[in-house]
């Protein structure tokens, strides 16, 4: 399984943002230097969109850059709700799990507030990647194939141009019963890509790393 890009790499840390400020200090005056320091292009700027000491609905930071070391300056969006933070990179994961770390040990240095490693409740991941296989999902069962042919051959002599089916998907899912769920598990065939260019999309509630090494034992299968 060959990496192409990553859409998202996704890192949400369960965290009920009043009690990072007990003391009920004004956190609106984080807001210009968290956008000095990483550089946002887009932020709150209406009085409406600063829900400190509210019910946060959502405080969205758009277009941020976090310096990871000498060699890698990565592109980060942040979102702050109520009952935690989400944060948004196209390169891994880890790096989402970095710029959550530094940020929230440099705003309760900053402005002297509770370290977030007292009040964290967990952490919660969304991986979306492109990939490459030249391996097929037809393979996973040979009445699948069958099936395909089966409904290539009813729609064939209909006016459409030469086509034929084939799985191009698979998905797992946990019983949504349960309470909050994780998300699917998907590998799929990338919308309006020629099957030739063998591309998918994978989404998974996994770290980056984890995701790939799944990638790589579905692919093992699919090679057996």
């Amino acid at each position: 399984m060959k990496l192409r890009s990553v859409k998202l790499a996704r890192a949400i840390w369960l965290i009920q943002l009043v009690d990072i400020n007990p003391r009920g200090l004004n956190l609106l005056a984080l807001i210009p230097p968290i956008v000095t320091k990483y550089k946002f292009q887009l932020f709150p700027v209406e009085p409406n969109e600063l829900g400190f000491g509210k019910e946060i609905k959502e405080i969205k930071f758009s277009g941020g850059s976090f310096q990871k070391d000498t060699q890698h300056d990565i592109g980060v969006d942040l979102t702050l709700y109520n009952d935690g933070l989400v944060v948004d990179t196209r390169s891994s994961t880890e790096d989402s799990d970095a710029f959550l770390n530094e940020f929230l040990n440099w705003i309760s240095t900053e402005f002297n507030l509770v370290p977030y490693q007292e009040i964290l409740r967990s952490k919660l991941y969304l991986s979306e990647l492109w990939v490459k296989t030249d391996k097929s999902l037809n393979t996973l069962n040979p009445k699948l194939e069958n099936f395909a042919k089966r409904l290539t051959s009813l729609i064939v002599g209909h006016g459409h141009h030469p086509i034929a089916f084939e799985t191009s998907g698979i998905t797992f899912w946990t019983d949504p019963s349960v309470i909050n769920p994780p998300g699917p598990f998907r590998f799929e065939r990338t919308i309006d890509i020629p099957f030739s260019e063998n591309r998918y999309y994978s989404a998974a509630p996994l770290q980056t790393n984890v995701h790939l090494e799944m990638l790589t034992e579905l692919e093992s299968i699919l090679s057996s």
